[in-house]
């Protein structure tokens, strides 16, 4: 039997690190909003999630809904400026901080993500 070598191990596990961290910062840096139509539905009740920094994915049933200020993609898109505005370990931690107290519709994150559907406004 082949025994693996703990300093192989050890060096791969850095690798798959720093390559990580690479790819998230090259994320961030290219900050262009990306958009991924899913060619499944999200389970549970989500209709779409914002993952910063990789994307917005969408269920597919939404993809014609693109102008309109209620649309799903807008409700979305809303949360990528938040994550812009904030960072992304701060988008993170306030988002979670938020959903652990006031669960996942009632909070000030959500309420503004509504705010197109509320004014008819889509904010460019």
């Amino acid at each position: 039997m082949k025994t693996i070598d703990a300093s192989f191990l050890k060096r791969k596990k850095t690798i798959f690190f720093i390559l990580s961290i690479t790819i998230i910062i090259l994320l961030n840096i290219f900050d262009n909003e990306r958009v991924y139509y899913l060619p499944f539905n999200i389970p549970g009740e989500q209709m779409a999630i914002t993952i910063p920094p990789f994307g917005m994915f969408v269920e597919p049933k939404y993809k014609n809904e693109k102008n309109k200020p209620c649309s799903v993609l807008n409700h979305e898109r809303v949360h990528w400026k938040q994550y812009k505005r904030m960072g992304l370990f701060s988008f993170y931690f306030n988002y979670f901080k938020i959903y652990l107290k006031s669960g996942r519709i009632h909070n000030w994150m959500e309420d503004e993500a509504r705010l197109p559907c509320k004014t008819g406004k889509i904010d460019k």
